[in-house]
């Protein structure tokens, strides 16, 4: 019995649940993950149902995720006895969250008063910028959909170290260095997409961005690296003509800058970043990021090999495409930054991303492609930290498949 005892005690037990939204609806995809060990975390299938086995104090959490929504934590214990009905509630992605209770200033065409305000606000988040090297450990997720169906969704667990000034753009320099890497597929879309990336048409440029983006490390890395709010800032501060007080409350305050360009109506951008600050001390709470971009291509363009070949892997209709022309592309995409304080310093505490394209071709033929992605940070290094040696830094991770039926 000594020997037997322990034996049955360690035995993995399996845990299962299902995921829905607010509407009662399912949620396929859905990434599920004991808070204590992610690597035993699964996702949830079409009818939102998922199960794993875990050898864990039935005390513990488990995390239920999903980009766009609020994270929700139960105990293991809870996901014994029957299948519980677990509901996350939807977090869309706002540029504007602040509720204006005061008639805000109008500083448009005041030049000087935007001027004062403006070095203010920098002032107070430069004295506040990490001037060291900063190690974040991040769980990351992204998530691509086209004609209602899921085209897969990937989690990433991983070390991100900040360079403060080191990249010639005069961005900080992110170093991610990938420790878990999972990624949820049907069998038939794993398949499909296989057959892209090895197909003759792909030269071997094409190719070699495809392994990169299949590797999740590109994706992952860039979503940590755009909306640097210091640097945005630094570069727009004298463009007082596109500078506004958006909102302003007792416990908010928006400054909005908009820019953008048009290339005789056939290729047109529009980015507008808004910084929600505390309207005393002016330290940054939160950037959010919209941009609208349009192409027009007055005769169409005539996608042929390599081209139609990712047009297709993008599609995830039951039709495949033999012949487009391309007419129209129009890009709509939302990046949301949180950021919190230690010590007196400004770090980032979440991002959040949602992306919705259309290609137009001829004969109003349209393609949806809708991409969320989100990363938190669940712990911060500031003493210390050096910058990270070339093999420590990961190009390509090798993640594990999980096929979701």
């Amino acid at each position: 019995m000594l020997l037997v005892c322990p034996a049955l005690m360690s035995r993995a037990a399996t845990y299962y649940g299902r995921v829905v939204d607010d509407a009662k609806q399912p949620v396929a995809y859905a990434t599920v993950y004991p808070l204590d060990s992610v690597v035993l975390g699964t996702a949830t299938n079409d009818r939102g149902i998922f199960a794993f086995d875990a050898n864990l104090p039935e005390s513990g959490l488990v995390v239920v995720s999903f980009v766009g929504y609020e994270r929700k934590t139960v105990r293991l214990s809870q996901l014994r006895d029957d299948t519980l009905t677990i509901i996350i509630h939807e977090r869309p992605i706002a540029l504007d969250e602040t509720t204006v209770s005061a008639k805000h200033k109008n500083l448009k065409g005041k030049k000087r008063e935007m001027a004062q305000l403006l070095l203010k606000v920098y002032s107070k988040m430069a004295s506040e910028w990490p001037e060291q090297c900063t190690r974040y450990h991040v769980i990351s997720e992204a998530r691509m959909t086209s004609q209602n169906s899921t085209w897969g969704t990937e989690q990433m667990v991983a070390s991100i170290v900040t360079i403060p000034e080191a990249a010639k753009d005069g961005s900080d320099s992110v170093q991610l260095h990938a420790e878990h890497c999972k990624r949820f597929f049907k069998p038939e879309i794993r398949q499909r997409a296989d057959l892209a990336y090895q197909a003759k048409e792909l030269d071997a440029r094409t190719r070699k961005y495809a392994a990169a983006v299949d590797s999740g490390v590109a994706v992952h890395t860039t979503l940590f690296k755009i909306g640097n709010a210091r640097y945005d800032m630094e570069k727009t501060m004298q463009d007082y003509r596109h500078w506004k007080v958006a909102a302003e409350s007792p416990n908010e305050l928006i400054l909005s800058h908009t820019e953008g360009k048009n290339y005789l109506g056939i290729f047109k951008w529009n980015i507008t970043r808004n910084y929600v600050l505390n309207p005393k001390t002016y330290a940054l709470i939160r950037l959010s990021e919209h941009l609208v971009m349009d192409v027009n291509i007055p005769f169409g363009k005539r996608l042929k090999g390599q081209e139609l070949l990712l047009l297709n892997l993008l599609n995830m209709s039951e039709s495949q495409y033999e012949k487009f022309r391309l007419r129209k592309g129009h890009l709509d995409c939302t990046l949301l930054t949180t950021y919190q304080r230690q010590g007196g310093k400004l770090y980032i505490l979440e991002k959040t991303m949602k992306t919705d394209a259309l290609i137009t071709g001829t004969k109003d033929r349209v393609i949806p492609i809708h991409f969320k992605a989100g990363q938190r940070v669940t712990s911060i290094e500031t003493h210390g930290v050096k910058p990270m040696k070339k093999n420590e830094i990961t190009r390509r991770f090798p993640r594990r498949i999980v096929e979701i039926f």
